[in-house]
């Protein structure tokens, strides 16, 4: 059985990116009558409409006759959440550029990865960063002028200096289907094996996904009806930005004419600070700061009585808790369901509809269907592995024909790895994963990676990584068994390890599940590490912690 979205269908226009954002912009919110009002909040600056347009154009010009940026070329922006992220990253789409994003924590050889597989030919990035980033050009065997790694924060290459007022080629993608065939962004998503893979993104992709979000938004009675009457929408973006979740977000916060404050790092008296200061009415986060909110006593030290919705993502959010936070905290609370995969929207539920623990209805344009373990398709009730189709869906994963075969099947289908059904209301539930990532606060880690660290380590025989969950942090944490040799097995070695694993992988995939020793990995016949057992035995353990 298929399953097809209640709303209606779209049209999605064969256009570029930044022609899409900033035309809709000035058409559909109050931008277009007010161009000098504040797009952007960062910090003590701020950056207007007009000036976020004119930036962009600027920044476009100035990599095709200052850097030699040509259409097809590679830009990686490794930033925090900053006013520039969007200039640098629209500015390369509109000089006809493909943009990857990467995690400003992420170690040399980590980014090197990524850097080897998109080859960038300009690099935008902080100061303290650039040691980081030419220690991964290295690694990756790669080398860029000094003037193509460009800073946001000062320094002989800042993005100002890059700006220019020459004409330029803008890059505009008008014809039939071909929005649809061109990457436009690459962004990494941990697989089930080996290193995190390139998600190629279409202007078509994040063009339809921002209009999916607005066809359910508009939908949303219940969230019209507390917020129809301000004057000016403030949102708080808080997501990374590098990450599908945090692009979304951002794209869409301006395109609905709302503000948006950026948040540089998380911090959790930071964030309260903020949705007091700027009088915040929106929130997008993942499940561990909905946690916060409800049981911190610093919730309570602060104004947060803007807040009208908090709308969770990145993870699932347990029934229990989001009908706790909105008991407690007065304010809408709502999820999605998505991946980078997807762009990342599959469903989105409705503020008041009264399901708790659902990800809501299927986007417009959107089918799904349920799979069982030989590849079957499941009838109504029936929970499977959800597979998706529309035109939010990835072109595929970029160089890697092996994992795209595997994950987008012959009718178009993506197989997620979840698993879960659709009710008879039509809301999706998500109940399990069938892939083996953890999710760490809205971060993907791949076991296989950490395993594959683990067994760099000189006193590491075996290894294996799982997810655990902590009910105090509302997630999943990495945590590895391990094999050590004989000569090992010295007071501390647990301890060794793990800081011998921290120094080499960015903050979210350390293994702060702990590591413990075991006498032997369990595995099938064929050499796989049966996860599964090592999932029960922690289970087990837990029950009788217990009793």
């Amino acid at each position: 059985m298929i399953w097809t979205s209640s709303y209606a269908e779209l049209e999605i226009p064969d256009v570029d990116i930044p022609t899409f954002y900033f035309e809709y912009a000035k058409q559909h919110s109050v931008y277009g009558r007010q161009p000098g009002r504040t797009a952007i909040v960062d910090g003590e600056q701020s950056l207007t409409f007009a000036q976020l347009e004119h930036s962009t154009a600027a920044f476009a010009s100035g990599l095709h006759h200052g850097l030699g940026f040509a259409p097809g070329d590679m830009l990686a922006v490794l930033l925090p959440n900053t006013a520039y992220f969007p200039v640098a990253a629209m500015g390369a789409l509109m000089a006809g550029g493909v943009v990857t994003t990467a995690n400003p924590a992420y170690t040399e050889h980590e980014l090197a990865h990524q850097f080897q597989l998109t080859e960038p030919k300009v690099v935008v990035t902080k100061q303290a960063s650039v040691p980081v980033v030419r220690k991964a050009l290295a690694i990756a065997g790669l080398a860029l002028p000094d003037a193509c790694i460009v800073t946001v924060d000062g320094g002989t290459h800042d993005i100002r200096a890059v700006f220019s007022e020459r004409p330029f080629p803008r890059v505009h993608l008008r014809g039939r289907g071909e929005a649809a065939r061109t990457t436009a962004f690459i962004v990494f998503s941990s697989g089930t094996s080996g290193k995190p893979k390139g998600v190629a993104l279409s202007h078509t992709n994040i063009i339809a996904n921002a209009l999916q979000f607005f066809a359910t938004y508009a939908q949303d009675t219940a969230l019209h009806a507390v917020t129809s009457h301000l004057t000016e929408r403030r949102w708080l973006q808080v997501l990374p930005m590098f990450h599908i979740y945090g692009i979304l977000v951002s794209n869409v916060c301006v395109l609905s004419g709302a503000t948006m404050v950026i948040m540089e790092k998380f911090d959790f008296v930071g964030f309260c600070s903020l949705i007091e200061r700027h009088r915040i009415d929106t929130v997008y986060v993942a499940p561990p700061v909905i946690l916060a909110m409800v049981k911190s006593p610093v919730t309570r030290k602060f104004d947060l009585s803007s807040l009208k919705s908090m709308c969770s993502g990145a993870a699932p959010l347990t029934k229990e808790l989001e009908i706790e936070a909105e008991q407690k905290l007065k304010v809408f609370v709502h999820q999605g369901y998505g991946m980078s995969e997807t762009s990342p929207i599959v469903s989105r539920s409705l503020c008041g509809q009264g399901a708790p623990g659902s990800a809501g209805r299927l986007c417009p344009n959107t089918e799904a269907i349920f799979v069982d373990d030989s590849g079957a398709r499941l009838g109504p009730g029936q929970v499977g592995e959800l597979c998706v189709r529309g035109p939010q869906v990835m072109l595929r994963y970029y160089k890697n024909a092996q994992a795209t075969a595997e994950t987008l099947d012959g009718d178009g289908f993506l197989h997620t790895g979840d698993i879960g059904y659709i009710c008879d209301k039509g809301n999706l539930y998500i109940t399990d994963r069938k892939k083996e990532l953890i999710k760490y606060k809205g971060f993907q880690v791949a076991p296989a990676e950490l395993e594959g660290l683990l067994l760099d380590h000189p006193a590491v025989a075996d290894a294996a990584v799982i997810p655990v969950y902590s009910e105090e942090q509302a997630t999943e944490l990495p945590k590895a068994y391990v094999v050590v040799h004989p000569d090992a097995k010295k007071p501390g070695i647990e301890e060794a390890i793990g800081k011998w694993v921290a120094e080499r992988v960015v903050a979210y995939k350390k293994l702060r599940g702990g590591i413990e020793l075991i006498g032997a990995i369990p595995k099938s016949a064929t050499g796989k590490i049966l996860r599964k057992d090592l999932r029960a035995l922690e289970a087990a353990k837990r029950k009788q912690a217990k009793l």
